[in-house]
């Protein structure tokens, strides 16, 4: 078949694995591989059962956390090919993305030169026993990089072919490693003698011959036994439900073989003295087992399936970010090939990758090395969790309900200490090679998705707020720039508190008193210093915190239109403006709202009317009634609702979405669709559907009459003629408790 080129990012075959299949079983194959085989005994022997339980349970911490930040990050958005690239990226932008992308490919590419470097060193171990004349003619002849390479080779021709043969190959591997396991597991538990464990408790202080290691050094060779958690992450593209396989899976895997690695230390422990541990791990787990041979097949099984789902991984990641045009050179490997749309440009490349390390070190050193990249990779990871939860933005909400931003940042801080304590020069050489990558990045990334930095600069100095000039706005993260208009901030205090519900310090509340004043200039000046302490004194008296404005002009409906064209903080121009109506038989201010209502219908803003009489500030709200009647005003009503329902006042409140139909037949389609429409918008509401023939308004007055908040849609033509309106909606209004009428422009988009 022909190669066809996928550079553009829509291109999505449809996914082919569930749970078990495309995250579980890549993660477990990848956990339990080389370390679990290799070396645990030298972990136990060296550091001591209770160290390396405590190694065990801090490298543990860090990808549980990690796995927490990744799967809130994927249960936020849609999940396509790329994985934790893909994720990131769209959480904060391509610069970033872009590094945490490269980094990524690079250390799963490393890591399929240390999986077969793994399973060539038990392969020679079986043959030549170390210190034999047979193992120093083999090394003097380089056979056993010759053979890690050739077995590199075999391992690429499997993946060349495609995901479907590898992943098929993964259930085989599975057993014969499951297998293996229960040999040992069970052998320890015949074999299991508490005076040994005993004598295993403290660390092992060193010799001539096997020199002792420190507690750091200990962890970073043991740390690629918790590395492959992103295995299943990474296979996005190729999972049937991605949002729901990754965190179910991930987790799955992280709990099943924390169990296992547990058994194993401690029956390691009570099984043999600590310098048999540390010589010769791999022999005194195959002498503790009921069956000897099933732990060299294990052996082999755990090292090549490792490899294979590095293999897969790798090459995923760098197709992403090429068929993302982040940087042209990439572009050449986001080309796919055939209908499954496979990576095998950047499969090559990642052979090219993995044969070079076989010739640069060690089982142990390239353990270090592949450590590290990890540990900054994870770090990545939980620092986007950490900056999407922290921002506070809306459209930041996860279906996976257990991550919250605390997590994030304990995981980003958790691999940074480890970093350094592992090793502070290498450590600080990484993390500049990384900040370097992504400063390269940073205005060269083609990407022009939204990213969550918008979201975290928005409440920042004015140095950050110069830089949020430069990133465009999108869906994803609109924020409420609410301006309340008033003529009377006093008057107004329940509309103003309305506002600060709505708004719910997601975005920029601010507050304009817009006075008329026939006098002088300098007269103006007076008035408007004396009433901008007002309203900061109204504002600071209510705890609502709010940008606090006064304008004092000669005629207030002529200058409206100047003051809506003007009124912004740098880029911060209000996007939503709110008024109060005025009750019945006060014709004037009536009137004055007429003329500015006929202003603002000129100007592409979102508008908010609040009808209502003073809120008592003692009582806990308890419900809010949204009447939909369509997307165009709807997405917004819906956001409102959602923004003060997680308002202190009225935290857990109920909040009804409720629709008038006529018939039947409607009644079963609208609770349908707006059941979906609340499940993809991924918010709490119950949905009523109202069968009556009466008058629409005679249905809401009866059903909301109770509620302690309506939202009610606003037509544009309403805001033309604002004087029909009133006249038609004052009986309604009447019967109302406080009401909000909502005219929305269409950006916000509850799907983001």
């Amino acid at each position: 078949m022909s190669e066809s080129a996928t550079a553009d990012a829509s291109v999505q075959p449809a996914g082919r694995f569930g749970t078990f299949g495309g995250v579980f079983t890549p993660c477990v194959l990848t956990i339990l591989g080389v370390i679990m085989f290799m070396r645990a005994g030298a972990v136990v022997g060296q550091a001591g059962i209770w160290r390396a339980l405590i190694i065990l349970l801090m490298a543990k911490s860090i990808t549980t956390l990690t796995t927490l930040s990744l799967s809130a990050i994927a249960t936020n958005t849609e999940v396509r090919t790329g994985g934790v690239y893909y994720m990131i990226s769209r959480t904060l932008g391509p610069d970033f993305g872009g590094a945490i992308g490269l980094t990524l490919f690079v250390s799963q590419a490393v890591s399929i030169a240390f999986y077969v470097i793994g399973f060539s060193e038990a392969l020679f171990l079986i043959i030549s026993p170390e210190g034999s004349a047979l193992s120093h003619t083999l090394q003097s002849y380089m056979v056993p990089q010759l053979t890690t390479s050739f077995v590199i080779l075999l391992v690429f021709a499997l993946t060349f072919k495609g995901a479907d043969v590898a992943l098929k190959a993964q259930y085989i591997i599975l057993a014969v490693l499951l297998l293996s396991v229960a040999s040992f597991l069970i052998g320890g538990l015949l074999h299991f003698d508490a005076s040994i464990f005993g004598s295993n408790g403290g660390s092992r202080a060193g010799t001539s011959e096997v020199p002792g290691l420190g507690f750091w050094v200990v962890f970073a060779i043991f740390f690629p036994a918790a590395t492959g958690i992103t295995a299943g992450a990474n296979m996005s593209g190729d999972l049937k439900e991605p949002s729901k396989s990754i965190p179910n899976g991930t987790l799955m895997a992280i709990g099943f073989t924390f169990a296992i690695y547990l058994a194993e230390l401690v029956l390691l422990a009570g099984y043999a003295d600590r310098e048999a541990l540390v010589s010769d791990p791999l022999g005194t787990l195959s002498d503790m087992s009921v069956f000897g041979p099933l732990i060299i097949a294990g052996v082999f099984a755990a090292t090549l399936s490792s490899a294979l789902g590095s293999f897969l991984g790798a090459p995923r990641i760098l197709q992403a970010m090429g068929q993302d045009k982040l940087l042209r050179p990439l572009e050449y490997f986001g080309v796919g090939h055939g209908p499954s749309n496979e990576p095998r440009r950047a499969t090559v490349l990642s052979l090219i990758i993995a044969e070079c390390i076989v010739w640069a070190g060690g089982l142990d050193l390239v353990a270090q090395v592949i450590s590290m990249f990890f540990l900054i990779a994870y770090g990545m990871i939980n620092l986007s969790a950490f900056v999407e939860g922290r921002s506070g933005n809306p459209s930041f909400r996860p279906r996976f309900k257990l991550f919250g931003w605390p997590a994030g940042l304990a995981g980003a801080i958790g691999c940074g200490v480890a970093m350094v304590k592992i090793d502070e020069t290498f450590a600080l050489i990484s993390m500049a090679i990384a900040a370097t990558t992504y400063y390269w990045l940073k205005g060269r990334a083609q990407g022009d998705w939204g990213d969550a930095k918008r979201g975290y600069i928005f409440a920042r100095t004015r140095e950050n707020l110069l830089l949020l000039e430069k990133s465009p706005p999108d869906a994803k993260n609109w924020r409420p720039a609410l301006a309340v208009i008033t003529d009377d901030c006093e008057r107004d205090r329940a509309m103003i508190r309305c506002a600060s519900w709505l708004e719910n310090e997601r975005g920029i509340l601010s507050v304009l008193e817009l006075r008329p004043h026939a006098g002088e200039p300098h007269q103006r000046h007076i008035e408007r210093r004396d009433r901008l302490a007002k309203v900061k004194q109204v504002l600071h008296s209510r705890g609502i915190v709010a940008f606090a404005d006064s304008v004092v002009v000669p005629d207030v409906s002529d200058n409206l239109d100047t003051v809506l064209q003007s009124y912004s903080i740098g880029s911060l121009r209000p996007n939503t403006v709110m008024f109060s109506v005025p009750p019945p038989g006060q014709d004037d201010r009536r009137g004055e709202l007429i003329d500015m209502m006929a202003t603002v219908a000129t100007f592409n803003m979102n508008v908010v009317v609040y009808k209502g009489a003073r809120v008592d500030d003692s009582t806990r709200k308890q419900r809010i009634d949204l009447w939909w009647h369509g997307q165009q005003n709807g997405s917004l009503m819906a956001l409102f609702a959602y923004l003060a329902s997680d308002h202190a006042e009225w935290r857990n409140a109920r909040i009804r979405m409720l629709r008038v139909v006529k018939t039947g037949g409607e009644h079963q389609e609208a609770e349908q669709e707006l059941s979906q429409l609340i499940a993809s918008a991924r918010m709490t509401m119950d949905v009523e559907i109202v069968l009556s023939e009466k008058p629409v308004s005679e249905v809401i007055a009866e059903r909301s009459a109770s509620a302690d908040l309506v939202i009610l849609g606003l037509a544009e033509k309403d805001l033309w003629d604002f004087s029909g309106f009133l006249e038609s909606r004052d009986p309604l209004l009447a019967k109302l408790p406080p009401t909000i009428l909502v005219r929305s422009t269409g950006e916000v988009d509850l799907m983001a």
